[in-house]
């Protein structure tokens, strides 16, 4: 019955440590949608190319509305004034053919001009679909790549908390072992192992907080605000 409960007191003493470290382990836990969601939000209002595809879209719409008003384009209206009134009585110059005096007003009709007006409002409202594909399109990539970018922010935060642990450990067993070196109680190679042990710690935890903030820009690349900023 003794070795049964000190069994039970040392797998309640590891149940904590176990979880811990597993968790360490995932980032499933740490993963927030609905976070997520307001991530996309702010990308898809913040982001440069979306309001460049945006003004496509209504760039596309003005150009339909300007084919669909141009009719008037295939007539072309002229008139030409004549006057031989300066001269008394008038006469008629027969130098330069002017007969008929006063304004002249004339009308020309470009029928392929006419009969291209259909198609060209037709390739407008083309031109309108492939601008909102296209920015439809790109929202998608947009949404795929916050998710990624999350995610990788995610796993560099989570990647910080072991080295951090390292770090710990190291530095405590350097000063241990410098105190144990300075009374002779250690050899150098010892010590240099500790020391050499601290400082690739010191590396590895500075290594694991640039790639965190390298992934933390990354991210704030896209929505355009400190994620701070998003709640």
């Amino acid at each position: 019955k003794l070795v049964l409960s000190f069994t039970l007191i040392i797998i309640s003493s590891l149940t904590p440590l176990v979880l811990s470290a597993q968790q360490q382990q995932s980032i499933l836990p740490e993963i927030s949608y609905l976070y997520v969601e307001k991530l996309i939000a702010a990308a898809r209002e913040n982001y440069p190319r979306i309001k460049s595809l945006t003004s496509q879209v209504e760039v596309a719409k003005q150009d339909l509305n300007a084919a669909k008003i141009s009719w008037l384009d295939p007539f072309s209206f002229q008139y030409v004034g004549r006057n031989n009134q300066s001269q008394t009585p008038p006469v008629v110059n027969v130098t330069n053919n002017d007969i008929l005096t006063g304004y002249q007003f004339g009308v020309s009709f470009n029928p392929g001009t006419l009969l291209a007006k259909p198609s060209n409002i037709k390739k407008a409202k083309e031109q309108i679909n492939v601008a909102k594909f296209t920015k439809e399109e790109y929202l998608l990539t947009l949404e795929t790549e916050v998710k990624r970018r999350y995610f990788s922010y995610l796993q560099a935060q989570k990647a910080l908390v072991p080295f951090n642990s390292s770090l710990l450990d190291a530095e405590t067993n350097f000063n241990a072992t410098k105190i144990a070196f300075q009374k002779a109680e250690v050899t150098i190679a010892q010590y240099n192992s500790a020391s050499t042990t601290y400082y690739s710690a010191v590396q590895a935890k500075l290594q694991a907080e640039m790639a965190f903030l390298s992934s933390k820009a990354l991210l704030e690349e896209l929505t355009v605000k400190k994620l701070e900023e998003i709640k």
